[in-house]
């Protein structure tokens, strides 16, 4: 039996590219919202949605997954980058971009990939839940248009 192809099939790049294309259109948006979150221009979203899909569609074919940019992590990156001084974020956001990248390396040549398995569903429900209150409550200063700050979700994320 021959050995399972990786990686896209030539007789389907054409046809991977027209569906990546209506993709990569409706991706603008959910990119800029991204950056907004992570606390960063929301032109690093756009880079970051559109080279996340180009590299990922060519390392796997998208038959069944969707290589696009995550509101959750989007708000573990504006975490993390809470503390660093706005003058050295964009640094930060390159150093912390290649560590990640390094990491899921290191994983997948460790095949830790099988270990996800044992999440339970309850779990991701739960994560997934806590991930939608956050991104809401931060959310409603600038809907109702007030500057807030403070150590709260509700506080931190605020128009100046």
């Amino acid at each position: 039996m021959p050995a399972k192809q990786a990686g896209p099939r030539r007789a389907h790049i054409l046809r991977d590219a027209v569906a990546g294309l209506g993709g990569a259109i409706s991706s603008i948006p959910d990119g800029m919202a991204c950056g907004l979150l992570a606390g960063v221009n929301p032109v690093y979203g756009l880079y970051a949605s559109s080279s996340g899909a180009f590299f990922g569609g060519l390392a796997t074919s998208t038959t069944l997954m969707v290589v696009t940019t995550t509101s959750a992590a989007a708000l573990a990156t504006g975490s993390a980058l809470e503390s660093v001084p706005l003058e050295n974020r964009d640094s930060a956001l390159v150093l912390l971009t290649i560590l990640g990248g390094l990491l899921m390396w290191a994983a997948a040549a460790l095949r830790f990939a099988r270990y996800t398995r044992f999440i339970s569903h309850s779990v991701m429900i739960g994560f997934l839940t806590g991930i939608s209150a956050t991104i809401l409550i931060s959310q409603i200063p600038t809907m109702i248009g007030v500057s807030t700050s403070g150590p709260s979700a509700f506080a931190k994320h605020s128009t100046s």
